[in-house]
């Protein structure tokens, strides 16, 4: 199997068991407050690795349904998924913070598109291809757990193919703290469907060698997340 299917293989067996957990929350045997069965327990029970189940929580985290307490485990924060005012609310708290990560993006990732372009070999750039296809389709189904989940591995990808390991432990290290802003701003439905020209208009520039589009693509992409992220805030700001 390529690397490339092993990555979309990841996202759905994730997806799945993230899904299955919710199933699980939204049902009686596990009222707000209490914990869930372990990791081991659900490896078990789902037949899935470890590392999905690790996975599938970090999903659950962002979204706000599960709390992970260091060392005692994961426990039920709430039933459903944040309301479209509660996400503008999160919004509108977490801005500096938010802000500050985008920067961070700003600052790594049109170099590492750069990078993909002297670098990358042509099986990292279909990886890429592949990989946004797959984006497409979740936007299409509406699946805001598969969307952030592919937009992370779409920028993953191309972290990779700038083939430089600092790059890449830089662009993991700040990967979780993204998973709950790419999740809630794709909760926010005007926003689903904003990255994927962006990320057409980037896999064009690396296949046509254009250092100076690429870093640009790029660089626009993320102006228009942030942008995004700032909208919500100010929608949110009017209406009270």
């Amino acid at each position: 199997m390529s690397e490339t299917m092993k990555k979309i293989e990841r996202v759905s067996v994730t997806d799945a068991a993230v899904k299955s957990i919710r199933a699980l929350i939204a049902g009686e045997t596990y009222p707000v407050g209490s914990k869930l069965p372990t990791e081991l327990e659900f490896c078990d029970e789902l037949g899935v690795g470890r590392s999905t189940i690790r996975e599938a929580f970090r999903v659950l985290q962002a979204i706000g349904l599960v709390e992970l307490r260091p060392g005692k485990g994961a426990f039920v924060r709430r039933k459903t998924m944040d309301g479209q005012e509660t996400i503008r609310q999160w919004f509108i708290d977490n801005r500096a913070r938010v802000d500050e990560l985008m920067e961070l993006r700003m600052g790594i990732e049109p170099l590492a598109a750069k990078l993909a372009i002297a670098r990358g070999s042509q099986k990292q750039l279909e990886q890429i291809r592949t990989i946004h296809r797959e984006f497409c389709k979740a936007v299409e189904e509406g699946d805001v757990i598969k969307m952030a989940t592919i937009d992370e591995s779409f920028h993953d990808a191309i972290m990779d193919a700038s083939n430089n390991r600092l790059l890449k432990r830089t662009g993991n290290m700040i990967a979780d703290a993204l998973m709950e802003y790419r999740t809630r701003s794709f909760a926010v439905s005007e926003n689903k469907t904003h990255a994927m020209m962006p990320h057409q208009r980037i896999i064009d520039a690396i296949a046509a060698k254009d250092e100076k589009e690429v870093v640009q693509a790029m660089l626009d992409h993320l102006q228009i997340s942030l942008k995004d992220m700032n909208g919500v805030a100010e929608l949110d700001g009017k209406r009270q």
